[in-house]
């Protein structure tokens, strides 16, 4: 069966990502897809975004078993404002 692909306003919508970032993820190489040579446009292939949202899914899952603990806030909250000096 061929792969099948959707454009990438539709993949950023289903990934709640800005078109911008699909379009970097596609040329990074993160997402798999590619960029019309004649068009300009980018299309995603579906399973890598239905892979992509199920590796989400797991992460939130495996974040919430007891003893995992979430980020400190005020200790990123501190790096980032002494990196900017």
């Amino acid at each position: 069966m061929a792969e099948q692909f959707i454009s990438a306003s539709e993949a950023a919508e289903r990934l709640d990502l800005a078109l911008n970032t699909v379009k970097r993820r596609v040329d990074a190489g993160i997402l798999r897809g590619y960029k019309d040579p004649i068009t300009q446009r980018y299309e995603v292939s579906l399973r890598a975004v239905q892979d992509l949202l199920e590796l989400r899914a797991a992460l939130r899952r495996s974040a919430s078993l007891p003893g995992s603990a979430q980020p400190r806030r005020d200790y990123v909250s501190r790096t980032v404002a002494a990196t900017r000096r």
